[in-house]
């Protein structure tokens, strides 16, 4: 264990102790804790828009369970959104773009009594370390998922795989513009295809490991693509 990791570990530890016994903390009226660390100057998220933040994710006793500032790739979800527990999106809705602060979450707005696979516990509360970095209106992959297939899509609609190319090329020539882009836009779009379209999905795995060279999970997909 490296000391910078001990540091972080503990630093967590001492944070959420001290939040949790602060009676000066802010307080939601769902139980969630919480302190700003940095104020950043920008905007509320938009309704129906991407929100994109970095996070560092603790237990109280200060066991890391995830961290996309590790990944070094932001995490991006449409706000408000089903998809994330509603402890982080009750989060998201108390910060401006910018804001860094600390997110105490009780289990109720966690993961509850069933807990998360095998790092977060049944009755775990969260500890969230959010930075939110900014607000997109589409990701890169849903602007190419809509071209992707004839709408509305049926099991016999036509693939327009071309006509995808076509308008990534297109989009990278316009740096993107206001698009959230990640590794993930053309990984998850190939395991789209991958059963049905196995030969498209291993030219989208070829693309994303030209654009991330140094991913290896884009590595990985490349070489399922090529074991399909």
């Amino acid at each position: 264990m490296t000391k910078n990791l001990i540091t972080f570990i503990f630093a967590c530890f001492i944070c959420a102790t001290s939040l949790a016994q602060n009676t000066d903390t802010l307080n939601t009226p769902s139980g969630i804790k919480y302190i700003f660390t940095r104020k950043g100057n920008g905007p509320v998220l938009k309704p129906g828009w991407l929100a994109v933040w970095h996070y560092d994710l603790t237990l109280p006793g200060g066991k890391k369970v995830d961290s996309s500032r590790e990944r070094d790739q932001p995490f991006a979800a449409q706000y408000p959104s089903d998809h994330i527990i509603k402890g982080v999106t009750e989060a998201l809705s108390l910060m401006h773009i910018g804001d860094r602060g600390i997110f105490i979450i009780p289990p109720g707005l966690g993961y509850g009594n069933k807990g998360a696979g095998p790092n977060i516990p049944p009755g775990a509360t969260l500890v969230f370390d959010m930075e939110l970095l900014d607000n997109k209106e589409k990701s890169l992959e849903m602007v190419l998922d809509s071209v992707l297939f004839e709408k509305p899509v049926t099991d016999s609609s036509k693939l327009r795989f071309k006509e995808m190319m076509d308008t990534y090329t297109r989009l990278k020539k316009q740096k993107f513009n206001n698009l959230f882009v990640s590794e993930n836009d053309l990984n998850s779009l190939g395991y789209t295809l991958i059963k049905k379209f196995p030969k498209e999905a291993l030219e989208l795995f070829k693309l994303n490991v030209q654009q991330y060279p140094k991913s290896w999970n884009a590595y990985d997909s490349l070489g399922e693509g090529y074991l399909t």
